[in-house]
This record gives structure tokens, C-alpha cells and sequence, in this order.
């Protein structure tokens, strides 16, 4: 499978070992999509320390990339963390856990966008390769969905 990468993604998930080749292009939205379908399927990336400063400092910025995400058939953002990661604190930042998690439902209920914790880096790409899996073959099944999204 193809992956994009955006070229703004400071540190890349590889895919390795997971039958994914990943090419960098700028994407308009998120930071992972497939070639043809950058404006119907997208994956925002963060990593614990990164959602927990975009709850303090970026929140503004943030909801306009949710709402741009809210256009894409298949999206979501992906946090290379679990629950009890975030429960227990572990990021760099004083912002209470229960502000953190009610960021995540926040998300995924008013902005309509689903959030993954999903544990690890490692743990977030089997998921965003399985994610973005998914929705090449959903896409590539139905009649003239696949050639819209091409151009």
C-alpha cells in the first residue's frame, strides 16, 4: 500500500514491517493520506506531548484543522498514547488529565472527528496502516467513488 506523508511531519511513522511505502507530499489536511484520495481520507498524528500542548497553546489552530477534517470521509486523529497515559500524566505539561480527556471527547463529540489513543508510536501505526487500509479498499469497492477522488 501507499502512504503520503506531509511534508510538515517532523517525525514521520515509518510503517515498518507493514507492507507500507511511504511517500512525502504536502498535504492540505492531516498528516497521513493515500495518493488520489488526500481529500477524502486523512490521519492527524500527535504524539501525547504534542495533543496535551495543542490542548493549551494551539487550540484555535487545531479546530480549524478538525474542521477541515470533518469534510473527509475517513478521518481521524491518531495519539501515540493510551488512556492510562494520559490518566497517569504522562506527558510534559501540568494540564490536568481530566482536561486532556475531556479534550478527546470534545473532539470526537463536537467536532464529530474520531480520536484514537493508541497506546504507542509503534501501536499508532499498525492502527493508522490498518485505518488507512480500510478506507483504500471501502473507497476501491464502491462503483465511482475511487475515480472521484482521483485528480
Amino acid at each position: 500500500m501507499q502512504v503520503i506523508a506531509d511534508t510538515r511531519e517532523q517525525n514521520p511513522w515509518t510503517f515498518e514491517d507493514l507492507g507500507v511505502h511511504v511517500t512525502r507530499a504536502t498535504l492540505h489536511t492531516g498528516d497521513y493520506s493515500l495518493p488520489g484520495l488526500e481529500h477524502r481520507v486523512a490521519i492527524e498524528r500527535k504524539s501525547a506531548d504534542d495533543f496535551v500542548g495543542t490542548v493549551l497553546r494551539e487550540r484555535a489552530r487545531f479546530y480549524q484543522e478538525l474542521e477541515r477534517l470533518r469534510a473527509f470521509e475517513f478521518r481521524a486523529v491518531i495519539v501515540e498514547a493510551s488512556v492510562r497515559d494520559l490518566v497517569a500524566g504522562r506527558y510534559r505539561s501540568r494540564v490536568r488529565p481530566e482536561v486532556v480527556l475531556g479534550f478527546v471527547g470534545e473532539i470526537a463529540v463536537a467536532q464529530s472527528v474520531p480520536v484514537y489513543l493508541a497506546g504507542s508510536r509503534a501501536e499508532a501505526q499498525v492502527l493508522a496502516a490498518a485505518f488507512l487500509r480500510q478506507a483504500e479498499k471501502k473507497l476501491s469497492s464502491s462503483p465511482g467513488l475511487a475515480a472521484e477522488g482521483v485528480g
